[in-house]
């Protein structure tokens, strides 16, 4: 072989061992982008599968995990006692008190007061809690007490937004008075007045998230026949340009003779009316010009509504002896998300998440939107007044008067 003939020979082997050595990583780049792919693909086929079990599976057994007593500051005396959901725990009042405990069982903030007929309202991480008739109300966070209000008038009712603005309906038995207070307290540069004999009574108010706008549901006596009709009201700038109260539109027929006892902002854009004929659907994306955007009409009695950012639910009369209820969920902007019938005689009845409580002293039923029953468990060990979600895969706090248990179901 010649000398040229192993030069070539030689270069030949290098620029094949060269090719390789370049197109090695390469491959090894591939492999492994390859491998993180089937991973992720794995991942998301068991993601979807343990989501599958959980929100298909029905429970039906349950065990204790620990038991706690966070008696609020004066909320053992007396008959009554309210609970409301609140920043994932409960606000536990009577009377004489109140304490918001988290879903550990552990006391949050404790305040003690005296009123004659008490009524939490919550959104978020704030809350007031109002003397329904009478003329004091106390403001909270999600960490204490953070102030008072003393009203001039008789307190009608209120609303709380997730900024922490409340307004309250007041009344002289001739006129309403809006009012508006920080949650310090302090009064907002705000009142409304109106004559009851005008729009009607009012019976219910609910406020947006930011606290900017405002739905009343108002009734009266026409002839021999009752009025609903709610308003709605923009105190942002936009309704600077209304008139003095504000209102930027009302709806009265959509209601043909109805009953509005509820009304309720799910969030900025969507709020809902109900009445003894259904459920209407508002949208404000125009703030100048509110739009029913759908209705559900029942043929029986709305007998309970639960309210959430994304859903709304009532339960319905069916009338019928064997499966006497029936549970209608919905989005917030009025598109069904499920249905479901059940028998059980019920004295609570909550949104929390995606999951709906349903429940009485010693039964518990747990539903998802779409209607499917996730569990149904029956108490023998404590009486259920609340119940809170705790955590996954199905943990949960059960409040039991001033006691607190937590539960795992199975």
């Amino acid at each position: 072989m010649t000398e040229r003939q192993v030069q070539k020979n030689r270069l030949k082997d290098s620029l094949v061992k060269n090719t390789n050595d370049e197109e090695q990583p390469i491959r090894k780049k591939h492999f492994s982008l390859r491998i993180a792919a089937l991973s992720l693909i794995l991942l998301i086929f068991v993601a979807g599968g343990i989501y599958l079990f959980i929100s298909t599976r029905h429970m039906t057994e349950y065990t204790i995990a620990w038991t706690k007593s966070a008696a609020g500051e004066g909320t053992q005396g007396g008959t009554f006692k309210g609970y409301e959901l609140f920043n994932g725990g409960v606000i536990n009042y009577s009377k004489d008190g109140a304490a918001h405990v988290d879903k550990n069982g552990e006391a949050v903030w404790e305040r003690s007061y005296q009123m004659n007929q008490p009524r939490a309202f919550v959104n978020g991480s704030y809350a007031a809690i109002a003397d329904i008739g009478g003329t004091d109300i106390y403001l909270f966070d999600d960490e204490t007490n953070t102030g008072s209000v003393k009203t001039t008038l008789p307190i009608i009712t209120a609303t709380i937004s997730r900024q922490g603005v409340i307004y309250t309906l007041l009344s002289d038995g001739s006129s309403e008075y809006l009012n508006a207070y920080r949650i310090d307290g302090s009064a907002i540069d705000l009142t409304v007045r109106s004559l009851i004999t005008g729009d009607g009574y009012p019976l219910d108010i609910a406020t947006s998230p930011d606290g900017s706008q405002l739905i009343t549901a108002y009734m009266s006596i026409v002839g021999s026949d009752i009025r609903s009709q709610v308003i709605f009201r923009n105190f942002d700038e936009i309704g600077q340009n209304a008139d003095a109260r504000r209102i930027v539109g009302g709806f009265a027929d959509e209601f043909d003779g109805g009953f509005v006892g509820r009304v309720n902002f799910s969030t900025e854009e969507y709020s809902q009316a109900f009445y003894d004929g259904g459920i209407v659907f508002f949208s404000t994306r125009v703030l100048t010009s509110p739009e029913v955007i759908a209705r559900a009409d029942f043929d029986s009695e709305i007998l309970s509504v639960a309210c959430s950012d994304r859903y709304v639910a009532v339960i319905v009369d069916q009338g019928t002896p064997q499966m006497p209820y029936r549970l209608e969920i919905f989005n917030a902007d009025g598109g069904v998300a499920g249905e479901a019938t059940f028998d059980m005689q019920y004295t609570g009845f909550d949104i929390s998440g995606r999951e709906i409580f349903i429940y009485n002293n010693s039964e518990l039923r747990i539903f998802s939107p779409n209607g499917h029953e996730k569990a149904y468990i029956v108490a023998d060990d404590f009486e259920i007044s609340k119940v809170i979600r705790r955590g996954l895969p199905a943990a949960y706090t059960i409040v039991d008067g001033n006691d607190y248990i937590g539960i795992d179901l199975n």
